[in-house]
């Protein structure tokens, strides 16, 4: 019988986890689907459950990454992925915004022509083109409201006790 601790026994291959790779870090393909389902919003519990991974090696790629292979956090990752989201949904909001003001432009256009021509037939009137031309100021990027001073109030000035 061969004693389980020999010097024989430990220069024998181990047997490893098909998802491990050396010194049972995850491989890079884990980490990556782990980062899939993050983006798509899935907890942190969930995905790594998804991924058949433990919570807490998840948590540590996720606040830590690996700096020995150079696989940054994926908190870090997920900042720079919906960042360059919010890149791209701006542009796609500053076209809209545009297409919108020019609209908005010819409509001014046509209600100050009608009002100056005395054309009443739409019964263009003056509200409609303030409420235009307000519009346009905003989608300008213009200030529509007014900041306001808020002071709060003591307990003696609501009382009306000022003893001062």
């Amino acid at each position: 019988m061969i004693n389980e601790k020999s010097l024989a026994n430990l220069r024998l291959p181990k047997n490893r986890n098909k998802y491990n790779t050396y010194r049972y870090c995850l491989p890079q393909e884990k980490i990556d689907e782990l980062f899939t389902y993050l983006a798509e919003g899935m907890s942190l519990k969930k995905a790594a459950k998804q991924c058949k991974i433990c919570f807490m090696t998840a948590r540590k790629y996720f606040r830590e990454g690996d700096t020995k292979r150079g696989i940054k956090p994926l908190h870090y990752r997920l900042t720079v992925f919906q960042d360059k989201i919010s890149e791209k949904f701006n542009v796609l909001l500053e076209e809209r915004r545009m297409k919108m003001l020019e609209t908005i432009r010819k409509a001014i256009d046509l209600f100050s022509e009608k009002i100056v021509s005395g054309d009443l037939l739409n019964k263009p009137n003056i509200n409609h083109l303030d409420k235009l031309m307000r519009l346009e100021v905003f989608l300008s990027g213009g200030v529509m409201q007014k900041d306001r001073e808020t002071k709060l109030l003591t307990a003696e000035e609501i009382s009306g006790d000022n003893t001062e």
